[in-house]
Formats: structure tokens, sequence, C-alpha cells
């Protein structure tokens, strides 16, 4: 399988620039079927989260700051707001001036994900994921998502346009595993 591309993890390296993980790019049919519903789709990924955990998503926002051509740049853990658990992470890169002063406020305010921002303010636009990864060590994930040493993680990296095409955000989502059994096999 072929790597996933620099340009596509973008976001993700502005936060963590000595990534050494071993990224994998994988097919839409090659993802644990639990967790395909979750990623292959072209909705947002706060409301499918939402229902999966029955629970509102928190946003914790690990790190943020400015990015090129005056974007926003975030890398944040989704929670469980019941439990606490993470349920995502994700590194995200905003362009900001693609939205209302009043949004982009709520936006740097970082309390509420992305998506569920837009779902609530009634912004329309369309999701368009342009990878889908496996990754085993490295970046740190693990970690943060309580994950064992070992454990695969799936992701994607998507991206969010207005209805006539304008850029909204590049996004790199991650999961935590699906079940403990699921190590890394054959890098």
């Amino acid at each position: 399988m072929s790597r996933v591309a620099n340009e596509l993890l973008h976001p993700l390296r502005r936060f963590r620039p000595s990534l050494d993980a071993d990224f994998e790019q994988v097919a839409p049919e090659e993802m644990p079927e639990a967790l395909r519903g979750l990623l292959v789709h072209t909705g947002d990924m706060t409301s499918r989260l939402e229902a999966l955990h029955q629970s509102r998503i928190a946003l914790e926002v690990l790190h943020a700051g400015a990015g090129e051509g005056g974007a926003y740049c975030r890398e944040v853990l989704l929670k469980n707001a019941s439990t606490g658990r993470a349920v995502e992470y994700g590194a995200i890169e905003i362009f900001l001036e693609a939205f209302e002063p009043l949004l982009r406020t709520q936006i740097l305010e970082g309390k509420i994900p992305l998506g569920g921002l837009l779902n609530t303010n009634g912004v329309r636009y369309r999701s368009e994921p342009q990878a889908y990864f496996r990754v085993c060590e490295g970046a740190g994930m693990h970690v943060l998502m309580e994950a064992a040493s070992g454990a695969w993680l799936y992701g994607r990296c998507n991206v969010l346009r207005t209805e006539t095409g304008a850029l909204l955000a590049r996004i790199v989502e991650v999961l935590p595993p699906v079940a403990k059994g699921s190590v890394c096999e054959g890098i």
C-alpha cells in the first residue's frame, strides 16, 4: 500500500513535524467494519460520533495557532462529554476568511467542534474525503487516545467546502482502535 501523501497530512504535520508514524493508505473497503460507517461518508464527523456515543461531543484544543495564508490551525481531541474519553484525534486547518464574523469568533473560542458549529449555524457545506489510512506507531496519538501500543488507528484526510467550492477546512481525523486485538503487523 502506498503511504498517505505529505500534502494530505499537512494539518497533522503542522503540530507533529517530526512525525515518524507509518501511515498506510487503505481503500474504504479495507476499513474495519465497525469504523467504516464513521469514516467512509461525506458528512461531518461530529454528528456521527454523537449518534454513536449517544452523548454530546466536547472539544479539547491541544494546540492552536496561525497557519499559512491566514489559516487557523488547531490540534484537538474530541471527547465523549459524558465519560471524558477521547473519541477522535484531529488536526485541522481552518480558512477563517470563508466564515461570517460571528462564526469566526466561535471557531476561535475553541469550545465546540467545527462540524457542530457548522450544523448549529445552518452552514451548508460538503465533506470531501481525500484518503483513508491506518497508522501504527508515532505521533503520540496512541497516548492521547489511551490506545495500546501497537494498535492500528484508522482515519481519513478530509476537506470541507462551501456549496460553491470555497475551501473551509482541511482535516486529518483519527479514531481509537475498534478492538483490543487489532495489532499492527507487517510494518
